[in-house]
């Protein structure tokens, strides 16, 4: 996998999602519910959420740049010039450093990396209200 040895937005997302998952699952929730208060308990939910969607949205964003989803992606993040997009583009697929990204290899990561976050999410929010 090259692309982790990269310093890219692919890498970088990939450790964020790592990151993520790693700590909902550390968190073990059935012995956590023991210790907090359900003030505290809502509070871990509510920092799954948002740390969820920061990290969701910004694979999301790059996976519209991956596929060439101009008019999907401008709706998320305003609105630039094609050459703009076309270079947005180039540095998500590292087209400017040694090993490049083809399309489809970087669509299908950002896909994985979405689907396991949000796995564990749902997985996160199922022990939040099973124990809660």
């Amino acid at each position: 996998m090259d692309f982790l040895k990269q310093k890219g937005p692919l890498a970088r997302e990939f450790c964020n999602t790592l990151i993520y998952i790693v700590s909902l699952v550390s968190l073990k929730p059935s012995s956590l519910q023991r210790v907090l208060t359900e003030l505290q308990w809502n509070g871990m939910w509510f920092f799954s959420l948002a740390f969820f969607a920061v990290i969701f949205m910004e694979m999301l964003s790059d996976f519209l740049l991956v596929t060439d989803r101009c008019t999907a992606w401008k709706a998320l993040n305003g609105n630039v010039s094609e050459a703009e997009f076309h270079n947005l583009q180039q540095i998500v697929l590292c087209e400017n450093q040694k090993v490049s990204i083809e399309k489809k290899l970087a669509s299908t990561i950002l896909l994985v990396m979405m689907i396991c976050a949000t796995a564990a999410f749902v997985w996160f929010t199922f022990w939040y209200k099973v124990l809660l």
